[in-house]
């Protein structure tokens, strides 16, 4: 999808944005994958009910990550985007839907508000995303987690792709990512804020199909033996880093 600045979207890209975004389904949403790992995070480093968690996400959308939670046994749940493109079917789901430019604005609640922040590669798209990293460890709760995507960039084919064209093959300007975080940037911006506790990868199943694909497929399999060898694959397979982050108290 081509680049909107933010006034361009609150102008005229509403529509075209709308229609995108109906019913979207983005790659972490596919298979549940992102709904579980939510799920597991929250069993492992919150230690409360799934019903008992207040999670906001960035780039709501359509709702449907939304859906999937409930679906798991979440029920508390609030959206943030730029405009609001809920599916009928999905907004009784959500307590709060706000609308508002992340790249500038104070999000709009108070400090202390959420056990779970998720962003499914949402900064990426952002052209200031420190501010909006900064407001998200204010409204964040104490070791609350903020749980996100990006694009990984090292990657076995990420590396090839850079290698042969001079660039990663998501940021041209057919795409709107517009921020590219490299491993050392992502720390530096993250090492105040947060403290990192977990990491996944999303492996794409495009690259799981053909001859090749089920030969990965079934390395995947046999690795989940050693868990070394296992993060092995899904960091050299990977489409997506997905990181678990812990709210540090208040720089000083």
């Amino acid at each position: 999808m081509k680049y909107f600045t933010s006034e361009e979207i609150r102008s005229k890209g509403n529509q075209e944005l709308a229609e995108h975004y109906r019913g979207y389904t983005g790659r972490n949403l596919g298979g549940l994958f992102a709904a579980k790992l939510v799920k597991n995070s929250t069993e492992k480093f919150l230690r409360i009910p799934a019903s008992e968690a207040k999670i906001l996400d960035y780039g709501t959308a359509s709702g449907v990550f939304f859906r999937q939670l409930h679906n798991l046994d979440f029920r508390n749940f609030y959206g943030l985007d730029i405009d609001n493109y809920l599916d009928e079917e999905n907004k009784p789901l959500v307590r709060e839907m706000k609308t508002t430019d992340c790249n500038t604005d104070a999000l709009p609640w108070p400090n202390d508000s959420f056990d779970i922040i998720t962003a499914w590669c949402f900064l990426p798209h952002l052209e200031n995303p420190y501010h909006c990293l900064r407001e998200t460890h204010r409204i964040l709760k104490n070791d609350g987690l903020f749980i996100l995507s990006i694009p990984h960039l090292l990657s076995r084919a990420s590396i090839k792709y850079f290698l042969k064209h001079k660039d990663f093959a998501r940021y041209h300007p057919a795409k709107n990512h517009v921020t590219a975080f490299t491993p050392g940037v992502f720390q530096i911006a993250i090492s105040r804020y947060f403290q990192p506790v977990a990491m996944e990868y999303l492996i794409d199943q495009r690259s799981l199909t053909g001859f090749k694909g089920k030969i990965r497929n079934w390395i995947l399999r046999v690795s989940r033996i050693n868990q070394k060898l296992e993060k092995y694959f899904k960091e050299r397979w990977g489409y997506n880093q997905i990181w678990i982050l812990k709210k540090k108290n208040a720089p000083r």
